[in-house]
Formats: structure tokens, C-alpha cells, sequence
């Protein structure tokens, strides 16, 4: 499974896929869904539905991640062929300059002034995104155009992924939430051949980094009974952060369950049996809670129709929203082997183990 989940995963974040330009990522979706699922679809939005039938059309759990990573669109093009670019989600500026980028299609880089040249002042000073430049090795705005860039472009950092000495310890961009869509599409190979006794729809979302925009479209179309989202979550386990004070999770201690954040509070019901099925597929999790500082698709999906009971369940990751995602894969398999624990359980799943009371 580990080796399925990294090749996925390789494959997903050498794609390149900033909020509203998910089509590479969906389009792949799409295929390796296919063989797995009962039907496959996607709306006029973007969002991509995998269902999978069982004995039962309720009850029906939407097991859900998004497809975007953090990037921008071209602002506009400077006479002289350098561009000016804005962001798309929570690109940091101080980690912008000096890097390489992907501009629809070419290769740029974020330009640095010399240092040689900078005063002692700047030095110190973080550019602002509305300082910087893109160069993309054109001499004029001519030339860009010819080159296919135009203002609406997307961009996103280059950055493949690697691994570090410790082979489970993997590097690179858009691992912020393209781990998770490795972890959804290994469910259903998992689940393959097997009957279940529900409905279990995938759910791969739009524009999460900009909104959580395709999620609140995705939960009023599948109609799920309960729902659980999967995303990247911060890590507490780096020098600078105080892992019992801000943080108590790391990478390589299991995947999290996420009984609160800035959008949502989980439902009693989904830490319930969320927490039976960590416990039949022997999986230890992490408990935590992110209030004012994060969320997820779970804050809108809850919020549809008259409610959906709604759970979260994170993949730890160092340096979030940066070209540089740690993470560690040993959490994925766990997470995947909770969700199977979860979906094998459907049967016991009825109005009354969704109740709020």
C-alpha cells in the first residue's frame, strides 16, 4: 500500500493545479477512478464524484479532499517581460523570492535584487508580493505573449518530490492536499471486490484554498448522510513550535482526528464512530483542535441542507504552505486503514448512531 500511495502521490504533485486550474489533477482523478467505482462524475464546478455502490443506498458517507494547492495567476506583464503576479490561497511572501516557479507551462523564477546591491535595511525586510517580479527569460512584454503566457495565467512553485534519508520522509509542494487525494483513491482500491452496505461517494473538491468554494457546491449534490473530510494538518514537532503548549501533533505518530477548527466543531455521533474504527483497524490516532487558526472543507460540507455530521481526519505535515511539505507516509496508511475500518461499518450506521443525541 505504502509504495500505491507514493507512486499516487508523486504523481499528483508533479501536476500542477492552483485554485480554479485543478483540471490536470481532476483529469487524472477521473482515470484512476474509473476501474473502482461504480460511476464517476464531475460537475460544472469541478468536483469529482466516485461512487461506490454496496447493499444499500443509505447509508451514504461522503469520504471527501480537494484537489488545489496554493499558487497565484499572472497580474500583469511588464514592458521589459518581467511579470507581476498575485496569489491564489496562503502563498507567505517570505517564502516566495528566490524561487522557481511554474507559469502556465514555463519555467520562471521569482527575481531577488542582488545582494551585493541591497542596503542594510532590506536586508532585514520581507518583500511584499506587490514588490515582486517573475522572470520567465523574456526581453519584452512581446516576447511573453508570443511564449502563451497572458494576464489569468496560473503559477505555482516547482518543487518535486523526494525523499529524505529516512525513505517515509517525504518532501516536496502541493502535498497540501494531494496526499489525500492519494489516500481517497487507495480506499477504493482497498475496497475493490468488496461488498459494502451502504453508499460510499469520493468527493475530490475545488478551490478549498480560496474558500472552501467547490466543497459547498460538492455536499448539497452527493446529499451524503455523514461525511468525512481529509486534509494535511499542521505539525507541533519542529524546534519552533511547543508541542505541548501549541501543537500536541508530528509527522509519523498517525493520522489526526480534528474535533475542532476555525469552521467547524466535530459531531458527537462522527467522534464517536470514527474513534470504533481507529480501535477495529488498530490504528493510534492523534486528537486535536485548531480554533482561529486553520480549516477545512468540513466547515462548509456540515453546513448544508439541514445538517450533515461531519468528521476530520488530518495528515500531519511539517512547513505547510511552502514548497518544502514534510510528511511522514507511514500516516497515510494509517489513515487508510481507518477509513476502510470506517466504510466496513456502514451497516451499523443508521439514523439513530447519527443522532445528535
Amino acid at each position: 500500500m505504502k509504495d500505491q500511495l507514493l507512486t499516487t502521490l508523486r504523481e499528483l504533485t508533479a501536476l500542477h493545479a492552483p485554485p480554479g486550474f485543478e483540471q490536470p489533477v481532476v483529469r487524472y482523478l477521473v482515470e484512476a477512478f474509473k476501474p473502482l467505482a461504480d460511476s464517476v462524475e464531475v460537475d460544472r464546478f469541478g468536483n469529482l464524484y466516485a461512487v461506490k455502490q454496496g447493499r444499500a443506498a443509505h447509508p451514504r458517507l461522503m469520504v471527501s479532499a480537494h484537489s488545489d494547492e496554493i499558487g497565484g495567476m499572472v497580474k500583469s506583464i511588464l514592458p521589459d517581460g518581467f511579470l507581476k503576479i498575485d496569489r491564489l490561497g496562503g502563498v507567505l511572501d517570505s517564502l516566495i523570492v528566490g524561487r522557481k516557479v511554474w507559469v502556465n507551462g514555463h519555467l520562471g523564477v521569482v527575481g531577488a535584487k542582488s545582494g551585493h546591491l541591497q542596503s542594510a535595511e532590506e536586508r532585514q525586510r520581507v518583500q511584499p508580493m506587490d514588490g515582486m517580479y517573475v522572470d520567465v527569460g523574456a526581453a519584452s512584454a512581446d516576447e511573453v505573449r508570443r511564449m502563451g503566457i497572458a494576464i489569468g495565467d496560473p503559477w505555482v512553485w516547482l518543487s518535486e518530490l523526494e525523499h529524505m534519508t529516512n525513505p517515509d520522509r517525504i518532501v516536496g509542494k502541493g502535498i497540501d492536499n494531494r496526499i489525500s487525494c492519494a489516500v481517497l483513491l487507495q480506499l477504493f482500491r482497498e475496497l475493490q471486490g468488496q461488498t459494502i452496505a451502504g453508499t460510499l461517494v469520493g468527493l475530490v473538491a475545488v478551490q478549498e484554498e480560496v474558500g472552501l468554494r467547490g466543497a459547498k457546491v460538492a455536499a448539497e449534490h452527493a446529499n451524503p448522510d455523514y461525511a468525512v473530510v481529509i486534509d494535511t494538518f499542521m505539525s507541533g514537532d519542529t524546534p519552533d513550535v511547543s508541542y505541548h503548549k501549541e501543537m500536541p501533533t508530528g509527522i509519523g505518530r498517525g493520522p489526526v482526528m480534528l474535533l475542532a477548527n476555525s469552521g467547524s466543531i466535530m459531531h458527537g455521533s462522527m467522534k464517536r464512530i470514527m474513534h470504533e474504527a481507529a480501535q477495529r483497524a488498530g490504528v493510534a490516532y492523534q486528537p486535536a483542535t485548531v480554533i482561529g487558526k486553520s480549516s477545512t472543507d468540513a466547515a462548509t460540507i456540515h453546513l448544508a441542507r439541514e445538517g450533515i455530521p461531519t468528521g476530520g481526519l488530518g495528515l500531519c505535515r511539517r512547513y505547510s504552505h511552502s514548497p518544502v511539505e514534510t510528511m511522514d507516509l507511514n500516516d497515510a496508511v494509517g489513515a487508510v486503514r481507518w477509513l476502510c475500518a470506517l466504510v466496513n461499518a456502514m451497516g451499523e450506521h443508521d439514523e439513530r448512531a447519527l443522532a445528535f443525541v
